[in-house]
């Protein structure tokens, strides 16, 4: 049929509803493709849908039709039991003749009379509620089958074929429901399956009228006479997944193309003579030219992809398609293949990615489904040459791939020595935040000349990416991960040579940037000698005397014993005078610490123990593998002294213990300065619990061990009583270790509500008070013990709410006692993390 079509609706039965009769009319309305503006979309329309259609063309020639629309309308309300082919083809043939209507008694209704027209399609659509006594031949198909059409003799000499298609009676085990099923499904488009399933029958059925008007079908490439859609009916029946569909999990429901005013359908696959293939939209085709990609991000694919989880229809057969990808500043070029669907039978179809067209290129090669491949790799360089070649023959389980790529710039060192500037990495259409980053900047000071830094922006993902600032070349001094807005952007006072370290192990942040000064940069241009000292620290201890440190001693160590400092082992040079109880600042059951200066004028702490049987190795062993972390206290280095002690050297905490300010200087801890410190704290945990293997307990979780740097940014020290927990995978609560933390760590947040501490751990009064915390708001909060009166009472309602919220938080972490219930219920840490991240919620929403 090669010009506009109309189809013409017999509604037979009651059973569907005016919303699914919408449906349909909409989804006939919507094979038009002109109907579509600037429909840019991946996922195909029943426009495109119908393109594929208008591959086939008449005897002379001419395309199929690019229009179809709803005709003339009539609906049958009679008798739906005991139906019978003999009773539809009377009701059919009525529809033509209004004088035949009248002996249904206002059964049958139409909007206007069917015409008797080449161009027409009859369509009778039967509901649910119809059923047919089975007779014969005919009427059983009407009643198992999914759609047909029978003849209609409409006047002496005149017939008419007239079509039909039933919507399924049962959702079960019924035959016209059976496409929508899989693990992709997740439910029906337009929220009925019945209405669904019958819209992608008439919308084949009359695919097949306009392509087989003649009766005699249509060639397939297999040489089988089969219409256009049969053809492709059958290739999910062995698939348990059902067909590729997108899914929408919002509205929890699944389809595969679109039609207009928002529709969304589920219709049959159509056999596409270009690609020999069943499909949904026409496939798109590479030239022979290469394709040049300059942007510092994108993706490519083979094949329509949905949800970037499933192939929707396979490739092209006989494609050469390539891509050069150059960005001239790159360091290097990271890939993801999102999605690999080539079948391994096929070996002529492959993916490859270079690092140059020529021969001799290193190549990554997919040409399967193996799971084992790496999907995540980078090549060095700016540039990269992606190539995708097909067979002649493309199975339909070669649905395609998809590969997304990021250019990397920032690799490696960059050397500053101007008076003022600006340093950073910020992502933009150009500059791409993406995995793999591995940057650094030396600004170079003259030593002991000040350096400045004020950072106006840093946004990166937390706990796995991280910019750390070093004074020196090795000693850290801050490590930022996280976003920071307005006051809580760091400025930061340093001296002679600073390196700013930037890493990434993911693409979800927008990186930094920080203005800086250099009151005296070194010329670059002079000659330096740099000379590498590596010695050990040596700390000589004295009880209520001096101590210092003795290079002489240390140097007449090294000659005595050579092999004592691996060839890896950064060290620094220390100068500790400790005049009796002046430089200390804290003490411990088995340890005091020190406070001391290293040679560049940097201040550091000193834990040294009081007997050499004091182990350290183990908390060495923890603190490595934790000090990257931006909440925990940071190692710096470690020194055996004259005496066999393992004195540990850590950064300096310049405004001391958190119970030191709880109890000297608590105006200056407002509420949301110690919101900010739970957060912190129980970040720190976060990683002892979850991220490390095997997971860590601290053990000694509190306010003397929570120290507080300039910016009151906490950390997390004290780790003498850490150790590895034991772990039973049978159980899935948290080991008792673990939950002693949990503990633990609800009394801290009792102590920064109050100001402080608890005089017992588990004084059950207390316990029980916490009842005051449930539903409290900013109207009972007078006379109530829980909130340190040095503060008062928030007048914001939102951040009352927020302190009630964290004494709800406190006194689910210290329920934990066994003397109470037991560790079965006891929170774990991932989740104390989420609802102190809500409290912040409500702290900013007052804010905002």
């Amino acid at each position: 049929m090669t010009e506009p079509v109309t189809v013409s609706l017999l509604w037979f039965g009651t059973g569907i509803r005016d919303s699914g009769q919408e449906a349909i009319r909409n989804a006939i309305n919507s094979l038009s493709p002109s109907g579509y503006q600037n429909h840019d979309s991946e996922v195909p329309t029943l426009g495109s849908w119908w393109e594929i259609i208008r591959q086939y063309r008449d005897s002379s020639g001419s395309r199929v039709t690019d229009r179809v629309d709803v005709g003339p309308e009539c609906f049958y309300t009679g008798l739906h039991t005991d139906m019978t082919l003999e009773k539809v083809t009377e009701v059919g043939r009525s529809v033509f003749n209004e004088t035949y209507m009248d002996k249904f008694g206002g059964n049958l209704t139409c909007n206007r009379i069917f015409d008797v027209n080449d161009n027409n399609i009859y369509h009778v659509v039967i509901s649910q509620n119809v059923k047919f006594l089975e007779r014969d031949t005919e009427q059983t198909d009407m009643e198992y089958m999914c759609n047909g059409d029978f003849p209609v003799a409409v006047s002496a000499g005149v017939s008419v074929k007239m079509a039909w298609s039933r919507a399924p009676q049962a959702l079960v085990d019924d035959q016209c429901s059976t496409f929508f099923n899989g693990s992709r499904y997740l439910g029906p488009p337009n929220g009925d399956v019945r209405i669904d399933s019958l819209v992608g029958y008439m919308l084949g059925k009359i695919a097949d009228d306009v392509t087989n008007r003649d009766g005699k079908g249509w060639i397939s490439n297999d040489g089988n006479e089969r219409t256009v859609s049969c053809s492709c009916g059958s290739i999910f029946e062995r698939d348990i997944a059902g067909p590729p569909l997108f899914m929408d999990t919002e509205r929890n429901v699944s389809f595969n193309v679109v039609g207009l005013n928002g529709y969304r359908y589920m219709v049959h696959y159509i056999w596409d003579q270009s690609i020999r293939n069943c499909a949904l939209k026409l496939s798109e085709t590479c030239g022979s030219n290469t394709v040049m990609l300059k942007q510092a991000k994108g993706s490519l694919k083979g094949g329509i992809i949905a949800n970037q989880t499933t192939g929707l229809q396979p490739y092209p057969p006989n494609q050469k398609c390539q891509w050069k990808i150059q960005y001239p500043t790159a360091k290097f070029i990271s890939f993801t293949v999102n999605y690999l669907s080539i079948a391994p039978d096929h070996s002529n179809d492959l993916l490859m990615i270079c690092d140059s067209d020529s021969r001799s290129a290193k190549c990554t090669v997919f040409n399967s489904n193996d799971k084992k491949l790496d999907r995540n790799f980078k090549l060095k360089g700016s540039q990269a040459y992606v190539q995708f070649l097909s067979g002649s023959e493309v199975s339909f389980d070669s649905r395609g791939w998809e590969l997304s790529y990021s250019a990397g710039l920032c690799n490696g060192k960059k050397d500053v020595y101007a008076h003022e500037g600006v340093i950073g990495y910020i992502s933009t259409t150009s500059n791409s935040y993406t995995e793999g980053l591995r940057c650094q900047w030396i600004l170079h000071g003259e030593p002991g000349t000040p350096v400045t830094l004020s950072f106006t922006q840093i946004n990166i993902s937390r706990d796995l990416d991280f910019l750390a600032i070093y004074n020196g070349l090795s000693q850290q001094i801050a490590n930022f991960s996280g976003l920071f807005l307005g006051s809580d952007l760091p400025r930061m006072n340093l001296t002679g040579e600073i390196r700013i370290a930037f890493a990434t192990q993911t693409d979800a942040g927008e990186g930094w940037s920080a203005k800086f000064s250099i009151k005296s940069p070194v010329d670059r241009n002079r000659e330096t000698l740099i000379i590498i000292i590596v010695i050990s620290i040596a700390v000589v201890l004295i009880s209520g005397s001096v101590a210092l440190i003795a290079l002489a001693f240390v140097g007449r160590r090294r000659r005595k014993h050579p092999k004592m400092i691996e060839k890896n082992e950064k060290s620094m040079l220390i100068r500790a005078e400790v005049k009796g109880e002046e430089k200390r600042i804290a003490e411990g059951p088995s340890s005091i610490v020190y406070k001391a200066v290293s040679t560049n004028g940097v201040s550091v702490a000193i834990k040294s123990p009081k007997t050499s049987t004091s182990q350290t190795r183990l908390e060495e062993e923890i603190l490595i593998k934790t000090s990257s972390h931006p909440n925990i206290i940071s190692l710096v280095g470690y020194a055996d002294d004259g005496l066999r002690r393992r004195n540990l050297v850590f950064e300096y905490m310049s405004r001391g213990s958190l119970s030191w300010n709880l109890e000297e200087r608590a105006e200056t801890l407002h509420w949301e300065r110690r919101l900010e410190i739970a957060i912190q704290i129980s970040s720190a945990i976060q990683m002892l619990h979850m991220y490390l293997k095997p997971p860590i307990y601290h053990g000694n979780i509190t306010s003397e061990n929570i120290l507080l740097d300039e910016y009151y940014n906490a950390k997390l020290a004290g780790f003498g009583a850490a150790n590895r927990c034991t772990s039973n995978e049978s159980k899935p609560r948290p080991p008792p270790e673990m939950a002693e933390d949990i503990r633990s760590f609800g009394l801290l947040l009792v102590e920064l509500l109050r100001g402080k501490p608890l005089i017992s751990g588990y004084d059950s009064d207390w316990i029980e008070n916490f009842e005051i915390f449930e539903g409290i708001n900013s109207k009972n909060f007078d006379d109530h013990e829980c909130l340190d009166p040095r503060l008062g009472i928030p007048k914001e309602e939102c951040k009352s709410q927020g302190l009630a919220k964290l004494g709800e938080i406190a006194k689910w972490c210290i329920n934990t006692n066994p003397r109470i219930g037991g560790y079965e219920n006891t929170p774990k840490i991932g989740d104390v993390v989420s609802g102190l991240k809500q409290v912040k919620k409500l702290f900013c929403s007052f804010s905002s």
